[in-house]
């Protein structure tokens, strides 16, 4: 059995004939949206030209046969081969850019300020209320709600492209000379930088990334799609400040539940992310909030 996602889809990897392995996976009755909008997601995409699971069988109760990419996701990939880290990383580059450029299929509704702004309310509960027990006061959680309400609307505002929704190193895997991806059935419309800005700061790659490295892949990607670099890197600050935080909310709630004691280490690094993005105007208040709560924890 290997480990699953937040729905409640299992997985197997089942030895055939030859030494080869498949994915076996079982859609319970509660997830056949789930499997719907997967099966969609997968033609749109294989369409476009990503790398994809190949379907060896299904059956209509639930259950698929899949293409097994093997253990090794790009995450750890990356992590155990840094001398590819610059290949892979323009790989994965340009599979954003190819799904930012298909046709949205319309499968799943597009990313909204609504969306966005209950992100980033969840992640203030999760890091004052749950994580350290302190909740803001009236005064700081006005000003937490004011840069959050702005933050929302200026990603909704960005110039909009397909997304794939969950773009990070354990949804992405070295496959030959090319990047594939799984777990796509959340794709829908959003801003234009905002799987390059997933795939390029996430947990897996805290450890490593560095801003020069991140720059030299934004303005490729932005050479990719003609568009302005220094506006699209302006974006991408914008959009990544957003996921940040709630990337932080999602950790800090997850060890404040106690089930996701591996998540503790990535918290710090989490927040110095957030902390290195709050430089512009709209920023300026909730940025003093941040300093005096979180700043001697990054």
């Amino acid at each position: 059995m290997l480990p699953g996602d937040v729905g409640r889809r299992r997985y197997l990897r089942l030895a055939v004939v030859g030494g080869r392995t498949v994915l076996g996976v079982f859609y319970p009755t509660e997830e056949q949206d789930a499997r719907r909008r997967w099966l969609a997601a997968r033609a749109a995409l294989s369409t476009a030209g990503v790398r994809v699971p190949d379907i060896y069988a299904e059956d209509s109760g639930g259950s698929q046969i899949l293409e097994d990419f093997g253990a090794e996701d790009l995450a750890a990939r990356l992590a155990r081969h840094p001398s590819e880290r610059d290949l892979w990383l323009d790989r994965v580059a340009d599979l954003a850019a190819t799904i930012a450029e298909a046709p949205d299929p319309g499968i799943n509704a597009p990313f909204d300020a609504a969306f966005f702004r209950r992100e980033l309310d969840l992640a203030r509960e999760a890091v004052f209320d749950l994580w350290l027990a302190d909740p803001l006061d009236a005064a700081e959680r006005s000003v937490h709600d004011e840069w959050a309400e702005s933050l929302a609307r200026e990603v909704e505002s960005h110039p909009r492209v397909l997304c794939h929704r969950d773009f990070h190193g354990n949804n992405l895997f070295p496959a030959a000379d090319v990047v594939a991806a799984i777990d796509f059935q959340d794709l829908r419309s959003g801003p234009d930088s905002y799987d390059l800005a997933s795939a390029l700061w996430e947990r897996t790659t805290l450890d490593w990334m560095t801003r020069e490295r991140s720059e030299d892949l934004v303005r490729g990607f932005a050479r990719r799609r003609s568009l302005p670099a220094d506006e699209f890197a302006r974006r991408l600050d914008r959009v990544l400040l957003q996921r940040a935080w709630k990337v932080c909310g999602t950790f800090a709630r997850a060890v404040s539940q106690g089930r996701g004691e591996t998540y503790r280490r990535y918290l710090p690094g989490e927040l110095a992310l957030v902390r290195s993005l709050l430089t512009g105007p709209a920023d300026a208040q909730f940025r003093r909030v941040f300093e005096r709560r979180l700043g001697v924890l990054c």
